[in-house]
Order: structure tokens, then sequence, then C-alpha cells
């Protein structure tokens, strides 16, 4: 650990409670548990209606928009595909690594856990590949929740999550989410050369 390096406690502490709830209660109960408080923050918003896509974009540059607020700016790529450059747990995962070298036991079996099909990953069209680490089942979801609290011209939208990057450089790609949306493997692929995230934005009607 680098001399006179200050830690964030609550990226440490954060870490930990996963490591501990994985312990205790096993994997699939721990992936429960973060997926149910993620969409509890997501019954907390208001919805919001923006009259175009355009001022749906407009609303991520002037950081307003409520999925911009959780995670940071992410950038329209082209045919409702997005990228996001930094992953909103970086941080977490760089403090734990500094203190303690690598990430606690139990996130790799946690992480092949949250890409299990299963109701709630149909439900938000998460996982199914896209996961590389235990917060993608926080952030996966949650970003997922907020989009059913936006509407664009008064039509509900959705969102699939089509891939992610890990910190290790390691992609992994939500094979059944690409197909549904019809987006092009080697576009999802493209954008994780520089990105962290992607996913894809339905709108409805």
């Amino acid at each position: 650990m680098n001399e006179g390096k200050i830690l964030d406690i609550a990226h440490i502490s954060f870490l930990d409670m996963i490591k501990i709830m994985i312990t205790l209660s096993g994997a699939a109960s721990a992936k429960g548990t973060l997926i149910r408080n993620s969409l509890k923050t997501a019954e907390r918003i208001a919805e919001v209606n923006y009259a175009s896509f355009q001022e749906y974009l407009s609303a991520i540059e002037n950081a307003t928009n409520p999925i911009t607020m959780i995670e940071g700016k992410s950038s329209h790529q082209g045919d409702f595909v997005f990228g996001l450059k930094s992953c909103p747990f970086g941080p977490s995962i760089k403090n734990y690594i500094e203190v303690f070298e690598k990430l606690p036991d139990g996130f790799a079996d946690f992480t092949t856990e949250f890409n299990k099909p299963s109701n709630i990953t149909d439900q938000y069209r998460v996982g199914e590949g896209a996961g590389v680490s235990p917060f993608c089942s926080v952030h996966q979801p949650m970003r997922s929740a907020f989009a059913e609290k936006i509407r664009i011209g008064g039509k509900k939208i959705h969102i699939y999550q089509l891939g992610c990057k890990s910190g290790s450089g390691k992609k992994g790609f939500a094979e059944k989410w690409i197909k549904e949306t019809g987006a092009p493997k080697d576009v999802v692929d493209k954008v994780l050369d520089n990105h962290m995230c992607c996913y894809y934005l339905k709108i409805f009607g």
C-alpha cells in the first residue's frame, strides 16, 4: 500500500459486507439481497418524462438524468447503444485491492451466480454473461429499475445490459440480450474496448 494514501473506509466496508454475506448465506442468497436493495433505491425516485430522445441525451450531458446521477455520464454510441467509461464501483475495487492486494474469496462464485438465468435477470434484462463482478448485481438492476421511472415522449423505456468489462480487461457478453435487441456483438465488443459497460435503450410504441 502506498504510504500516505488515504483510503475510503466506506469502500472497504462495502466489499467486506459482501464477503460476509457470501460466507454466511451463500452466493445465491447474497445476490438476492443485493439486487433487492438496489431495486428499493429505484422505488424512491420520481417519474420523469423527456419530450424526445434528444432531450433525454441532453439530460445526460447536464447530469440531471436519473441514471446519470447514479452512474455518471454514459455516451450514445449510435442506434440506442450506450457506453459507460467508468464503473461506479471502480474506486471501491481499487481501494480494497490497495489494502488487501486482491478481491475477497467467493466473488467469482457470486459473479457466476448473477449470470445464471433467473426471473429477476429476465425482468430487468441483466446478467446472462454481462456480469463481471458482484457489483454488477447492484449496478445493472438499479439502472434498469431507474429506467422504468423514465418516459421519452410519454413512452416507456427498457434498458438491456449487453456487456461489461472487468478491471483486468476481461469482457463479458450477454448473448441473450444482444440477440433480443439486435445489437451486433461486434459493436458491443468495440464499445467495450474503451468503456466498462455497454447497454441498449429501447423505446416502446
